[in-house]
């Protein structure tokens, strides 16, 4: 991993791309090469928050989840492929990931899965509802996109000049590649 600069701190994208019969859809209409998108503030090891499906067997129903490379839906998919970024962040800005992501967990039975926002995406439609959001929906702070959240996909991350791959291969050999 990369040295940060004094004062900043490190968070984490986890890029994938799972055989789900959503996620072959999302793949085959945007051709991107992942279609799934989580966040993470500590570490490969550390959780990853996302919104997914909540039983890791089932599509719905789906909402804010933490992902673990190591096990969950994961750990039943090893060989879907991933790409691991970090991205050096200020410090106020890991605080208040932080804050809103602990705030947001603590809540997450109010937190749904926006079936309509990623479909209005697709069709480059803005359409946020209140607790509602999909995977790459991005309200973070950390990152400029120069779009409307609502219409940000997970392979919109991968412009970014800031974000540094750590890992690129199966989301199994994460845990083994990243010390």
């Amino acid at each position: 991993m990369t040295t940060k600069t004094q004062g900043t701190r490190i968070i984490y994208l986890l890029l994938t791309r799972s055989e789900t019969y959503f996620s072959r859809l999302i793949h085959h209409v945007t051709d991107g090469e992942y279609t799934h998108a989580s966040l993470g503030l500590e570490g490969p090891r550390g959780p990853f928050y996302s919104f997914a499906r909540k039983n890791p067997r089932m599509a719905l129903p789906a909402g804010l989840i933490q992902e673990h490379a190591d096990r969950g839906f994961f750990s039943l998919h090893p060989h879907i492929p991933c790409c691991l970024y970090e991205l050096e962040v200020s410090e106020d800005t890991y605080r208040f990931l932080c804050r809103r992501l602990e705030v947001m967990y603590r809540n997450r039975e109010r937190y749904h899965y926006s079936l309509l926002g990623t479909l209005a995406c697709f069709f480059r439609l803005p359409f946020a509802r209140r607790h509602h959001k999909f995977c790459s929906e991005c309200e973070s702070g950390a990152v400029e996109l120069g779009k409307d959240p609502c219409l940000t996909r997970p392979m919109d991350f991968c412009s970014l000049s800031d974000l540094r791959p750590i890992h690129q291969g199966e989301v199994g050999g994460l845990m083994g590649s990243v010390a």
